[in-house]
């Protein structure tokens, strides 16, 4: 199920434009504790935060790519909870589609590895913050209201959707 059609008009006016031969496969989404709490990448040096995700390798499924980079970016094993469709972020000035699959899933045990980020993720410093759901909303929201970066504004815009996405997974927990 399409959750929304993310597109520069959101940000800057104008009519929406479409890209429809370059499309970038994702994974992204909400890894709760199962106490209310949600796991956000802080990105160091920076005010943002994003939720956890990244590429579907070729070999796998969206569902294990999302366990995957949970694990991977976080620590924690998780089973998933739910799948609530995709976003397409339709980026014209960079010439390609970004289709993001979009899970909740839990923690299943307080042991944690160590993450094992990737290179770039790295040198941006990500971090792993557990926050209440309301609080990474408020956050996420105060942070877009503000925002003049181009790659910020569909990160922000669809992490927002998720969490809204979610919300009903993670109240129940």
């Amino acid at each position: 199920m399409l959750i929304a059609k993310i597109t520069e008009s959101d940000f800057f006016g104008g009519e929406p434009q479409y890209i429809d031969d370059d499309a970038r496969y994702n994974v992204r989404g909400v890894l709760t504790d199962g106490e209310g709490n949600i796991a956000m990448m802080k990105i160091e040096n920076s005010e943002y935060y994003k939720l956890l995700g990244g590429s579907i390798e070729i070999t796998e499924t969206p569902d294990n790519a999302f366990l995957r980079e949970a694990s991977e970016e976080t620590g924690y094993p998780a089973e998933l909870i739910g799948y609530l469709g995709w976003i397409e972020e339709h980026k014209f000035k960079r010439k390609f589609c970004m289709v993001s699959h979009c899970y909740v899933a839990k923690k299943t045990s307080d042991k944690c590895d160590t993450a094992t980020l990737e290179h770039s993720e790295e040198r941006l410093g990500y971090k792993i913050e557990w926050m209440p759901y309301d609080e990474a909303v408020a956050k996420l929201k105060a942070l877009s209201a503000d925002c003049k970066e181009y790659q910020m504004n569909f990160v922000l815009k669809r992490e927002l959707l998720i969490l809204d996405k979610a919300k009903e997974f993670i109240v129940k927990e």
